[in-house]
């Protein structure tokens, strides 16, 4: 498909793009621009580029996965006849101090890059003022790269022009109006994602608010580091953009840890404050109609993320927003020709290699490429142990889609390496179109999914038929045989039900 027209109009630009927002969505769109001859800015609220992914989100909380595992790596080792390990004992100070040097020298490097490639980084916040024309106002600037530039009053910044601009400011934890969990932000007792990183100790109880990635993930973390953990979940099922099975079993697997109690279906009626050195309590109503008072040191609000469009002033660009999100197609493109936006900040998956693969899909087509956004070839990790993983579809995402589809599955239990490891939970699934025998999805519930799924991200992505991933020849002994197998077990089965509806051949 040829060029879809030209994106950046002519004219006497101070910048052929500007790029509003530092993070992978950013980040990854100006470099694609700038390595095409662009003139680009990026306006980012912090010191360092990054975003949320790499101050307050993917990176800090793998740190803290990462010591996690550790600690529960070492309750296997007396199944190896390793004795004498499994006592492990968090150092809380020399973790974070692991933690914050991992973000400043990848904040760093990724400066060093962008300004390397000759990107205008600028640190500041951005408002429109014409479709043309942004206010970058750094009268609220910071050094310190760990928390984020305040708004300030405007009283120091620039205007800038441009061609084009893509806006790529990410969305900010969304906390739900629960009574007192306003109040408890601002007195410090409720915390979330943004906030739970200046914490000075490992907390001895926790309450969780939210079933998702981010408050299954946090849930099980500070329950290895040792603390007690509550958490709770308005719908039915914790994790509900996981396939059901895989979320089914990892909830069975969180309900086996000594120190969490889930309860789904429950309701948060007030979170209240501790006084006079006292708890805060949370009160909620469980599934079957209770009332619970858990007294807690803090309460994490995981109750996902909304963007926070306001403060861009889009109106006065004429940028579209509905239900509190920039409207944009698969092209990452607004309704303003010249105006592209990307990430959290246009919904769905809320992910960074989302916002970064949206970047390349706004930097292509700003350059007169035609390319698009495919959610149905997207993935995701959820970091618990075991942890879940997916891409592409689930059997029932496409049935929802017209698409006749099926499953093959396997356990984990019956793997070598896993046995050896002891790691037996969960189970890897494929999902195929069974009229073309394409690859639409493969599911996860596995230690060390997070390496696994990029096989299943490759099919996917490559639209592998199960002939392909039968016939490639995977290592021995390694847990990538699965994926073979289970592409012979379910061709083998499609096969067999194929013979059976053909009709009968008349002699």
């Amino acid at each position: 498909m040829g060029p879809i027209g030209p994106a950046i109009p002519e004219g006497d630009w101070d910048y052929d793009v500007v790029v509003i927002g530092g993070g992978p969505g950013g980040e990854d769109c100006a470099r694609d621009l700038a390595s095409h001859g662009m003139k680009v800015a990026m306006i980012n609220d912090s010191k360092y580029p990054g975003g949320e992914c790499l101050w307050r989100g993917c990176i800090p909380s793998k740190a803290w996965r990462a010591a996690a595992d550790r600690i529960r790596d070492r309750a296997h080792d007396e199944h190896l006849g390793v004795e004498g390990t499994t006592k492990a004992k968090l150092n809380w100070e020399k973790l974070e101090a692991t933690r914050r040097n991992v973000l400043e020298t990848r904040g760093d490097m990724a400066l060093k890059t962008d300004t390397g490639v000759r990107i205008k980084v600028i640190q500041g916040f951005a408002s429109f003022e014409t479709d043309h024309r942004v206010f970058v106002d750094t009268s609220g600037n910071s050094d310190n790269p760990h928390k984020r530039a305040k708004h300030g009053d405007g009283s120091k910044g620039e205007h800038i022009t441009f061609g084009a601009a893509v806006i790529a400011t990410g969305a900010p934890p969304f906390v739900p109006p629960i009574p007192g969990a306003i109040e408890g932000l601002k007195t410090g007792d409720v915390l979330t994602s943004d906030t739970v990183w200046f914490l000075e100790s490992v907390p001895k109880k926790i309450g969780v608010i939210g079933g998702g990635a981010i408050g299954v993930e946090m849930a099980q973390i500070f329950q290895d580091f040792g603390s007690e953990v509550v958490l709770i979940e308005g719908k039915d099922r914790i994790l509900a953009e996981v396939e059901p099975e895989i979320a089914k079993q990892l909830t069975d697997v969180l309900n086996e840890d000594p120190n969490i109690k889930i309860f789904t279906s429950a309701k948060v009626d007030e979170i209240k404050h501790r006084t006079n050195k006292r708890k805060t309590q949370l009160v909620f109503e469980s599934e079957e109609g209770n009332k619970h008072r858990y007294s807690c040191d803090y309460v994490i609000m995981a109750t996902g993320k909304r963007p926070d469009v306001d403060p861009l002033q889009l109106h006065t660009a004429g940028v579209t927003v509905e239900s509190g999100i920039i409207k944009a197609d698969a092209r990452c493109r607004t309704n303003v020709p010249h105006i592209y936006a990307v990430g959290d900040v246009i919904g769905g998956l809320m992910l960074a290699h989302t916002a970064g693969q949206q970047g390349r899909v706004a930097a292509a087509n700003l350059l007169g490429e035609d390319m698009k956004y495919d959610q149905n070839k997207d993935s995701g990790v959820i970091f618990t142990r075991p942890e879940a993983a997916f891409v592409g579809l689930s059997v029932e995402q496409a049935k929802e889609q017209g698409i006749d589809a099926a499953e093959v599955k396997m356990p984990m239990n019956i793997d070598a390496k896993a046995m050896i490891n002891n790691e037996l939970h969960g189970m890897i699934k494929i999902v195929a179109d069974k009229k073309t025998q394409r690859v639409i999805g493969v599911h996860y519930l596995a230690d060390h999914a997070d390496t696994l799924v990029g096989e299943g991200v490759m099919m996917v992505s490559g639209e592998m038929t199960l002939e392909q991933v039968a016939n490639a020849i995977h290592p021995h002994p390694t847990q990538t045989e699965m994926f073979g197998e289970m592409a012979r077990r379910l061709l083998s089965r499609l096969r067999r039900s194929s013979k059976k509806k053909a009709p009968a051949v008349k002699k």
